[in-house]
């Protein structure tokens, strides 16, 4: 089940609930609080008493446990003298796995029995052991270390329609799964059928799963095709497959570069900071692709909530402040008693504006200035940044904002989707992104969203 409106609370400063709409009051029921006590709910008290000893702004994802569900948030803490106004937006729930006596866990058992060859892997899942023989299955075993989604590729469903992802959802519950079809990454005309139980360690921590791996033949392309790399999963099967082996590599060639464990030759250490940046790239390419599979789905929506939009301006420059003085670029942010409040959504609109000064840094030469200002008038406010950079010649204004479009085939940096996606969640949030530039004459982006006009 999911909500797509903003839930909506308030909370005094000696952290008592004042107001909350329905869903946010069930849960303070549900935790055991009254409708107006202390809010009881751990996850938001904690963010609630750190937003009010910070005296700033807090917005992030959270997880909770509710009965048989499991809820994912994105809650945003704004704290003032009078207390904190809380907002929730993207509420997610979804059921948990029943207990280990219903069928899931007769159909590992039962499937554990049939022919095939026996892995192992950690709580990462990560291979820690395999037996069996590459010349008796016709292809290689994984080896030590090796993640499993690098060596199977994940189907959301199998032939018969069953559950999705079936051991996605187990290891989230620390559950038993039996027929997760997958198709071998190395050659995906092999099809498998996994299942597996959970082990655990003597304090009952989650250590990883003993499965069976069982050959289900070979498989055309239409039944390649299920991996559904549009489905909602997409994203997050991305995830699993890149960001955390980039992490590693990006750590260690970091490590080398700064030589960290000894000198080293100094070509040596530059190709180490080039395969780090490199890695990045990836990163980033990783993050835009799972915006644009996210902005691009039929159901897409956005929150709509009270955003200061200088305030999130100031933020945004401060997040590339760092980044900015490497080249001795100053940013100019908003002024700091600044406030224009928009209709919008908080997170989505420091990404588009992340976005924009992150392109304006990168495009403008050493020792110049980019500027960030903010105005409004009746209906309409507006947060400009502008900078002194190359310029955009005016037959090219519109095609910046297209996919992987870049201005010239020697402009390699970024992954040509930041201002695609940018101007699709401002029209999103009824606003607009647009440019004013001409040829070496540096360029002004301007991102316009809906005034606040109060609940």
């Amino acid at each position: 089940m999911s909500i797509d409106s903003v839930i909506r609370g308030r909370v005094s400063p000696d952290g008592r609930l004042v107001t909350a709409d329905p869903p946010l009051l069930a849960l303070q029921a549900e935790a055991g609080g009254a409708s107006d006590g202390a809010i009881v709910i751990p996850a938001l008290a904690h963010l609630v008493r750190l937003a009010q000893r910070l005296g700033i702004t807090i917005a992030r994802p959270v997880a909770i446990a509710s009965g048989t569900s499991d809820i994912s948030l994105w809650v945003r803490m704004k704290p003032d003298s009078d207390g904190v106004d809380l907002s929730i937006i993207e509420w997610e729930e979804q059921p948990r796995a029943p207990d280990p006596v219903d069928p899931l866990a007769m159909g590992a058992h039962s499937q554990l029995g049939e022919d095939g060859w026996i892995w192992q892997v950690d709580a990462s899942l990560q291979f820690r052991l395999v037996d069996g023989q590459d010349d008796a299955i016709g292809h290689a075993l994984p080896h030590a270390g090796e993640p499993l989604t690098a060596y199977f590729r994940l189907l959301e469903r199998d032939e018969e329609g069953g559950d999705p992802l079936p051991l996605l959802t187990a290891v989230a519950a620390r559950r038993p799964f039996s027929r997760q079809s997958a198709l071998l990454r190395a050659d995906e005309s092999i099809r498998y059928s996994l299942a597996a139980l959970p082990t655990f360690d003597a304090l009952g921590r989650l250590t990883g799963y003993r499965g069976k791996a069982i050959r289900q033949g070979e498989v055309g392309n239409a039944a390649a095709a299920q991996a559904e790399p549009y489905s909602p999963i997409f994203s997050r099967r991305l995830d699993n497959a890149l960001r955390q082996p980039l992490g590693r590599i990006i750590a260690n060639a970091n490590t080398i570069s700064g030589q960290l464990e000894g000198p080293l030759q100094a070509d040596y250490a530059s190709y180490a900071a080039d395969i780090a940046e490199a890695g990045q790239h990836l990163v980033e390419l990783v993050d835009d692709l799972s915006d644009l599979q996210a902005i691009e789905r039929p159901d897409f929506r956005v929150a709509r909530e009270e955003v200061d939009v200088a305030d999130l301006g100031r933020r945004a420059a401060g997040l590339l402040k760092m980044r900015a003085a490497e080249r001795n670029i100053l940013v100019e942010p908003p002024e700091a008693d600044e406030q224009v409040l928009a209709t919008a959504e908080y997170r989505r609109v420091l990404q588009i504006l992340v976005n924009l000064i992150g392109n304006a840094v990168r495009y403008s030469p050493d020792h110049s200035h980019i500027w960030v200002r903010v105005d409004q008038d009746s209906s309409v406010v507006r947060i400009i940044v502008a900078d002194q950079g190359r310029g955009i010649d005016a037959e090219d204004h519109e095609r910046i904002f297209e996919r992987f479009e870049r201005l010239t085939p020697e402009d390699t940096a970024g992954s040509g989707l930041g201002l695609y996606i940018s101007r699709r969640l401002a029209r999103a949030m009824g606003g607009e992104i647009g440019v004013e530039s001409a040829k070496g004459q540096g360029a002004r982006f301007t991102l316009s969203l809906p005034r606040w006009q109060g609940r």
